[in-house]
Protein backbone atom coordinates (compact mmCIF):
# COMPACT_ATOMS: atom_id res chain seq x y z
CA UNK A 1 0.00 0.00 0.00
CA UNK A 2 1.34 3.70 -1.10
CA UNK A 3 0.75 6.22 1.24
CA UNK A 4 1.79 10.03 0.31
CA UNK A 5 3.42 12.01 3.22
CA UNK A 6 2.03 15.55 2.89
CA UNK A 7 4.38 18.28 2.10
CA UNK A 8 3.35 20.17 5.85
CA UNK A 9 5.07 16.74 7.53
CA UNK A 10 8.32 17.14 5.26
CA UNK A 11 11.74 19.15 5.25
CA UNK A 12 13.11 19.84 1.91
CA UNK A 13 16.98 19.10 1.26
CA UNK A 14 19.13 18.77 -1.94
CA UNK A 15 22.25 15.94 -2.07
CA UNK A 16 24.76 15.99 -4.52
CA UNK A 17 25.77 12.26 -5.70
CA UNK A 18 27.42 12.65 -8.45
CA UNK A 19 31.01 11.52 -7.02
CA UNK A 20 29.75 8.74 -5.20
CA UNK A 21 29.20 5.42 -7.74
CA UNK A 22 25.96 4.69 -9.02
CA UNK A 23 25.36 1.41 -6.74
CA UNK A 24 26.26 3.93 -3.41
CA UNK A 25 24.22 6.52 -4.12
CA UNK A 26 20.98 5.46 -2.06
CA UNK A 27 23.44 4.89 1.05
CA UNK A 28 25.14 8.09 0.57
CA UNK A 29 21.58 10.27 0.20
CA UNK A 30 20.57 8.16 3.12
CA UNK A 31 23.55 8.86 5.36
CA UNK A 32 23.09 12.68 4.54
CA UNK A 33 19.91 12.92 5.28
CA UNK A 34 20.27 11.14 8.77
CA UNK A 35 23.26 14.02 9.35
CA UNK A 36 20.46 16.85 8.45
CA UNK A 37 17.56 15.92 10.04
CA UNK A 38 17.11 16.74 13.47
CA UNK A 39 15.16 13.36 14.38
CA UNK A 40 16.61 9.96 14.75
CA UNK A 41 14.15 8.01 12.72
CA UNK A 42 14.71 9.82 9.20
CA UNK A 43 12.89 8.58 6.29
CA UNK A 44 12.67 10.10 2.64
CA UNK A 45 11.84 10.02 -0.82
CA UNK A 46 13.92 11.13 -3.45
CA UNK A 47 13.60 12.96 -7.44
CA UNK A 48 16.80 12.49 -8.64
CA UNK A 49 18.44 14.23 -11.87
CA UNK A 50 20.72 12.18 -14.84
CA UNK A 51 24.00 13.88 -13.24
CA UNK A 52 23.35 12.17 -9.58
CA UNK A 53 22.16 15.35 -7.50
CA UNK A 54 18.48 14.87 -6.02
CA UNK A 55 16.06 16.50 -4.52
CA UNK A 56 14.86 15.57 -0.99
CA UNK A 57 12.10 15.53 1.12
CA UNK A 58 12.32 14.04 4.72
CA UNK A 59 10.01 13.45 7.64
CA UNK A 60 10.00 11.24 10.88
CA UNK A 61 9.18 7.74 10.33
CA UNK A 62 7.56 7.10 13.91
CA UNK A 63 5.21 10.88 13.18
CA UNK A 64 4.09 9.79 9.71
CA UNK A 65 3.51 5.89 10.56
CA UNK A 66 1.43 7.06 13.82
CA UNK A 67 -0.64 9.38 11.52
CA UNK A 68 -1.19 6.26 9.05
CA UNK A 69 -2.11 3.77 11.60
CA UNK A 70 -6.01 4.33 10.77
CA UNK A 71 -5.19 3.06 6.84
CA UNK A 72 -5.86 -0.43 6.13
CA UNK A 73 -3.33 -2.87 4.95
CA UNK A 74 -0.07 -4.59 6.48
CA UNK A 75 2.58 -3.28 4.28
CA UNK A 76 2.93 0.53 3.60
CA UNK A 77 5.54 2.26 1.55
CA UNK A 78 5.31 6.14 1.84
CA UNK A 79 6.31 8.52 -0.98
CA UNK A 80 6.46 12.06 -0.90
CA UNK A 81 3.47 14.10 -1.57
CA UNK A 82 5.43 16.73 -3.94
CA UNK A 83 7.26 14.04 -6.11
CA UNK A 84 3.96 13.74 -7.27
CA UNK A 85 3.13 17.34 -7.86
CA UNK A 86 3.33 19.45 -10.53
CA UNK A 87 5.93 18.66 -13.65
CA UNK A 88 10.27 19.36 -13.88
CA UNK A 89 11.11 22.97 -14.67
CA UNK A 90 14.11 24.41 -16.30
CA UNK A 91 14.39 27.98 -15.05
CA UNK A 92 12.23 30.08 -12.68
CA UNK A 93 9.98 29.67 -9.60
CA UNK A 94 6.76 28.63 -9.02
CA UNK A 95 3.74 28.53 -6.12
CA UNK A 96 1.95 25.18 -6.23
CA UNK A 97 -1.39 25.09 -4.26
CA UNK A 98 -1.42 21.71 -2.60
CA UNK A 99 -4.53 19.45 -0.72
CA UNK A 100 -2.83 21.15 2.43
CA UNK A 101 -1.23 24.81 1.88
CA UNK A 102 1.25 26.15 -0.65
CA UNK A 103 4.71 24.72 -1.75
CA UNK A 104 7.54 27.56 -3.41
CA UNK A 105 9.89 25.76 -5.54
CA UNK A 106 12.73 27.13 -7.36
CA UNK A 107 14.41 25.89 -10.87
CA UNK A 108 17.84 26.30 -11.82
CA UNK A 109 19.28 24.43 -14.89
CA UNK A 110 16.61 21.50 -14.29
CA UNK A 111 17.35 21.31 -10.92
CA UNK A 112 15.16 21.72 -8.23
CA UNK A 113 17.17 23.80 -5.72
CA UNK A 114 14.59 25.00 -3.07
CA UNK A 115 11.29 24.51 -1.64
CA UNK A 116 9.30 26.12 1.05
CA UNK A 117 5.93 25.37 2.34
CA UNK A 118 3.55 27.26 3.92
CA UNK A 119 -0.54 26.84 5.71
CA UNK A 120 -1.82 30.05 3.79
CA UNK A 121 -0.96 32.20 0.63
CA UNK A 122 2.87 33.49 1.06
CA UNK A 123 3.22 37.82 2.18
CA UNK A 124 4.75 39.53 0.19
CA UNK A 125 7.84 39.29 2.55
CA UNK A 126 8.42 35.58 2.82
CA UNK A 127 7.85 35.32 -0.90
CA UNK A 128 11.00 37.67 -1.24
CA UNK A 129 12.64 35.28 1.76
CA UNK A 130 12.51 32.51 -0.38
CA UNK A 131 13.87 34.37 -3.26
CA UNK A 132 16.54 35.34 -1.63
CA UNK A 133 17.33 31.89 0.04
CA UNK A 134 17.17 30.63 -3.36
CA UNK A 135 19.65 32.58 -5.22
CA UNK A 136 16.81 34.55 -7.03
CA UNK A 137 16.80 37.44 -5.62
CA UNK A 138 17.45 39.35 -8.45
CA UNK A 139 14.54 38.14 -10.68
CA UNK A 140 12.17 40.59 -12.07
CA UNK A 141 9.43 41.63 -9.58
CA UNK A 142 8.89 40.38 -5.79
CA UNK A 143 5.31 39.80 -6.04
CA UNK A 144 3.78 36.69 -4.89
CA UNK A 145 2.71 34.79 -8.26
CA UNK A 146 -0.88 32.99 -8.51
CA UNK A 147 -0.79 29.56 -7.21
CA UNK A 148 -1.32 26.59 -9.34
CA UNK A 149 -3.51 23.89 -8.73
CA UNK A 150 -1.43 20.66 -8.63
CA UNK A 151 -2.98 17.63 -8.99
CA UNK A 152 -1.58 14.28 -8.10
CA UNK A 153 0.04 12.15 -10.34
CA UNK A 154 0.18 8.07 -10.34
CA UNK A 155 4.21 7.98 -10.52
CA UNK A 156 6.79 10.72 -9.76
CA UNK A 157 7.70 13.56 -11.73
CA UNK A 158 11.17 12.53 -11.64
CA UNK A 159 10.63 9.24 -12.98
CA UNK A 160 7.80 9.23 -15.94
CA UNK A 161 8.53 8.60 -18.98
CA UNK A 162 8.37 11.06 -21.89
CA UNK A 163 5.16 10.59 -24.48
CA UNK A 164 7.68 10.51 -27.14
CA UNK A 165 8.84 7.45 -25.54
CA UNK A 166 5.81 5.92 -25.09
CA UNK A 167 4.56 6.46 -29.07
CA UNK A 168 8.18 5.27 -30.16
CA UNK A 169 7.60 1.57 -28.02
CA UNK A 170 3.51 1.07 -28.60
CA UNK A 171 5.39 1.22 -32.63
CA UNK A 172 7.26 -2.03 -32.04
CA UNK A 173 4.45 -4.11 -30.25
CA UNK A 174 3.33 -5.43 -33.87
CA UNK A 175 7.29 -6.37 -34.68
CA UNK A 176 7.57 -8.25 -30.84
CA UNK A 177 7.27 -11.79 -31.72
CA UNK A 178 9.74 -11.62 -34.80
CA UNK A 179 12.43 -9.81 -32.57
CA UNK A 180 12.02 -12.54 -29.90
CA UNK A 181 12.33 -15.43 -32.44
CA UNK A 182 15.72 -13.49 -33.68
CA UNK A 183 16.86 -13.05 -30.08
CA UNK A 184 16.33 -16.74 -29.47
CA UNK A 185 17.72 -17.85 -32.18
CA UNK A 186 21.03 -15.57 -32.15
CA UNK A 187 21.54 -16.66 -28.15
CA UNK A 188 21.49 -20.50 -29.52
CA UNK A 189 24.27 -19.61 -31.82
CA UNK A 190 26.62 -17.81 -29.28
CA UNK A 191 25.89 -20.30 -26.43
CA UNK A 192 27.84 -23.04 -28.78
CA UNK A 193 30.63 -20.59 -29.12
CA UNK A 194 30.85 -19.56 -25.47
CA UNK A 195 30.75 -22.83 -23.77
CA UNK A 196 34.49 -23.86 -24.43
CA UNK A 197 35.44 -20.44 -23.39
CA UNK A 198 33.20 -20.39 -20.20
CA UNK A 199 35.18 -23.57 -19.27
CA UNK A 200 38.32 -22.21 -19.83
CA UNK A 201 37.49 -19.02 -17.56
CA UNK A 202 36.31 -21.76 -14.99
CA UNK A 203 40.05 -23.98 -15.00
CA UNK A 204 40.92 -20.58 -14.99
CA UNK A 205 39.47 -19.35 -11.70
CA UNK A 206 40.13 -22.87 -9.86
CA UNK A 207 43.96 -22.79 -11.40
CA UNK A 208 44.38 -19.44 -9.62
CA UNK A 209 42.51 -19.99 -6.24
CA UNK A 210 44.69 -23.04 -6.06
CA UNK A 211 47.60 -21.13 -6.31
CA UNK A 212 46.67 -18.79 -3.57
CA UNK A 213 45.86 -21.68 -1.46
CA UNK A 214 49.75 -22.40 -1.31
CA UNK A 215 50.98 -19.30 -0.43
CA UNK A 216 52.88 -19.90 2.98
CA UNK A 217 50.78 -17.75 5.75
CA UNK A 218 52.80 -14.60 6.09
CA UNK A 219 51.87 -13.20 2.60
CA UNK A 220 48.47 -14.09 3.25
CA UNK A 221 48.62 -12.05 6.31
CA UNK A 222 50.16 -9.07 4.30
CA UNK A 223 46.93 -9.35 1.17
CA UNK A 224 44.69 -9.50 4.34
CA UNK A 225 45.98 -6.09 5.63
CA UNK A 226 46.07 -4.06 2.26
CA UNK A 227 42.52 -5.15 1.41
CA UNK A 228 41.23 -3.88 5.04
CA UNK A 229 43.46 -1.05 4.14
CA UNK A 230 41.79 -0.66 1.11
CA UNK A 231 37.83 -0.78 2.63
CA UNK A 232 39.30 1.49 5.81
CA UNK A 233 40.41 4.41 3.00
CA UNK A 234 37.07 4.08 1.24
CA UNK A 235 35.10 4.36 3.86
CA UNK A 236 37.29 7.63 5.57
CA UNK A 237 36.32 9.13 2.13
CA UNK A 238 32.76 8.71 2.11
CA UNK A 239 32.50 10.16 5.62
CA UNK A 240 34.73 13.14 4.90
CA UNK A 241 32.53 13.56 1.51
CA UNK A 242 29.48 14.45 4.45
CA UNK A 243 31.53 17.16 6.03
CA UNK A 244 29.68 19.81 4.41
CA UNK A 245 29.90 22.67 6.71
CA UNK A 246 31.92 25.50 8.66
CA UNK A 247 33.67 25.40 12.17
CA UNK A 248 32.42 27.92 14.80
CA UNK A 249 35.72 29.34 14.55
CA UNK A 250 35.40 30.13 11.04
CA UNK A 251 32.44 31.32 11.49
CA UNK A 252 33.19 33.45 14.65
CA UNK A 253 36.16 35.25 12.22
CA UNK A 254 33.96 36.20 9.15
CA UNK A 255 31.41 37.73 11.59
CA UNK A 256 33.84 39.95 13.38
CA UNK A 257 35.04 40.63 9.42
CA UNK A 258 31.71 41.79 8.34
CA UNK A 259 30.56 43.72 11.84
CA UNK A 260 33.98 45.63 11.57
CA UNK A 261 33.76 49.15 12.82
CA UNK A 262 30.65 48.78 14.21
CA UNK A 263 29.27 49.57 18.00
CA UNK A 264 27.92 45.65 18.86
CA UNK A 265 27.77 43.14 21.41
CA UNK A 266 26.51 39.61 20.97
CA UNK A 267 24.10 38.74 23.43
CA UNK A 268 23.33 34.75 21.93
CA UNK A 269 24.98 32.78 19.40
CA UNK A 270 22.99 29.69 18.24
CA UNK A 271 22.94 26.94 15.45
CA UNK A 272 19.80 25.30 15.41
CA UNK A 273 21.00 22.70 13.11
CA UNK A 274 24.27 22.67 11.20
CA UNK A 275 24.01 24.69 8.15
CA UNK A 276 22.31 27.69 9.81
CA UNK A 277 23.13 30.87 12.20
CA UNK A 278 21.33 32.54 14.25
CA UNK A 279 22.78 35.50 16.45
CA UNK A 280 21.01 38.12 18.62
CA UNK A 281 23.17 40.61 19.69
CA UNK A 282 22.69 44.73 20.29
CA UNK A 283 24.07 46.74 17.36
CA UNK A 284 22.59 50.77 18.58
CA UNK A 285 22.20 52.81 14.92
CA UNK A 286 23.09 49.49 12.30
CA UNK A 287 21.07 49.65 9.19
CA UNK A 288 19.63 46.14 8.93
CA UNK A 289 19.40 46.16 5.02
CA UNK A 290 23.10 47.19 4.75
CA UNK A 291 23.60 44.37 7.18
CA UNK A 292 21.68 41.97 4.69
CA UNK A 293 23.71 43.06 1.86
CA UNK A 294 26.96 42.87 3.59
CA UNK A 295 26.24 39.24 4.60
CA UNK A 296 25.10 38.18 1.53
CA UNK A 297 28.24 39.27 -0.49
CA UNK A 298 30.24 37.13 1.97
CA UNK A 299 31.01 33.63 0.58
CA UNK A 300 30.23 31.78 3.87
CA UNK A 301 26.37 33.03 4.32
CA UNK A 302 22.96 33.04 1.90
CA UNK A 303 19.32 33.39 2.66
CA UNK A 304 20.47 36.18 5.16
CA UNK A 305 17.35 37.89 7.13
CA UNK A 306 16.87 40.04 10.45
CA UNK A 307 14.78 40.84 12.70
CA UNK A 308 14.03 43.74 15.46
CA UNK A 309 13.28 42.51 18.81
CA UNK A 310 12.56 44.16 21.69
CA UNK A 311 15.06 46.64 23.49
CA UNK A 312 16.60 47.14 20.45
CA UNK A 313 17.84 43.66 19.89
CA UNK A 314 18.86 42.86 16.43
CA UNK A 315 18.57 38.82 15.42
CA UNK A 316 20.67 37.52 11.97
CA UNK A 317 19.32 34.33 10.84
CA UNK A 318 21.20 32.94 7.61
CA UNK A 319 22.11 29.88 5.95
CA UNK A 320 25.84 28.33 6.05
CA UNK A 321 27.16 27.91 2.92
CA UNK A 322 29.38 25.04 2.54
CA UNK A 323 32.89 24.52 0.88
CA UNK A 324 33.05 24.19 -2.28
CA UNK A 325 32.81 20.46 -3.64
CA UNK A 326 30.92 19.24 -0.10
CA UNK A 327 27.65 18.31 0.08
CA UNK A 328 24.12 20.40 -0.12
CA UNK A 329 23.12 22.09 2.94
CA UNK A 330 19.23 21.44 4.11
CA UNK A 331 16.71 24.23 2.95
CA UNK A 332 13.51 24.25 4.76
Amino acid sequence: MVCLVGRELCLFTTVDASKAPVKQRKEFTAMAVRRAAPFADADFDAAWTPDGTAAIWYWSRAKVAALASTETGKRKRFVAEASHVGLPREEGTELLQLAEGFEARAWKAGHLQASRWWPELPTAGQWRDFLRGAGQAGAAGHAVPEPVAGPLAATSWSRASSSAEKLQLSGLDQYLPKVMLALAALFLLLVGGQIGGIARAQLDIWRAQSAANDLDAPLKRILDAREASDEASAEVNQLLALQGFRPSISLMAEFTRLMAGKDWQVTKWNQPTPDTLEVNLLAPGSNPEELVSSWEASPMFKGVTTELGRDNELTIKATIVPPPGRVGSETP
